[in-house]
């Protein structure tokens, strides 16, 4: 099998996997929604439309990156803080085009990012601290910054001791940024 058609046939898996969770999560929340509705909450039934509203103003943004990987990876995460109750919103910069990324390999800067993105969110998780944090993610054509501040002492120190031996991930004031280069 030549490398182009691995590749599109590993896009091609990566579309139908999408779409096949927004039809099924899509689902589910015309169900709650529909439920409210019945039982005669509408509050209930205002405020999870609200809800699902946020969180799908927070997937559109990361649609905007051009590493199908990435945002995969990224809606997974989102999605599994939300399920531990925890608040995380995207600020997503991309400067490139798929076509300046389709050909690079981007395994290991993916589980990267995922290992660096499950050690915050187990933190988020195991202290109170946190209300909602904002992960900025900026995708250039040689590179991929992660970054995000943390403003309580206790918490960036354990954060730190957690990722210092991560290629790749730096702190600067009260930022953790992970700058991974394209190859």
């Amino acid at each position: 099998m030549n490398k182009d058609y691995e590749i599109k046939l590993h896009y091609w898996e990566l579309i139908e996997k999408i779409l096949r969770e927004q039809r099924h999560d899509f689902l589910n929340e015309i169900q709650i929604i529909y439920g409210y509705i019945r039982l005669n909450k509408m509050d209930k039934a205002i405020e999870y439309i609200n809800k699902c509203s946020k969180n799908a103003k927070i997937i559109s943004k990361l649609s905007n990156l051009n590493c199908l990987e990435l945002y995969l990876m990224l809606c997974d995460k989102f999605k599994e803080a939300s399920n531990l109750g925890i608040s995380i919103d995207f600020d997503v910069y991309s400067c490139c085009s798929k076509e300046d990324i389709v050909d690079k390999n981007l395994d290991v800067i993916v589980s990267s990012f995922e290992k660096i993105i499950n050690i915050i969110i187990q933190c988020m998780y195991t202290n109170l601290y946190f209300e909602e944090q904002i992960f900025y993610i900026q995708e250039d054509k040689d590179r991929f910054i992660f970054k995000t501040e943390i403003y309580d002492d206790s918490v960036m120190s354990k954060l730190r001791s957690s990722l210092e031996n991560f290629n790749g991930v730096f702190f600067k004031d009260r930022c953790i940024i992970y700058e991974a280069h394209l190859s």
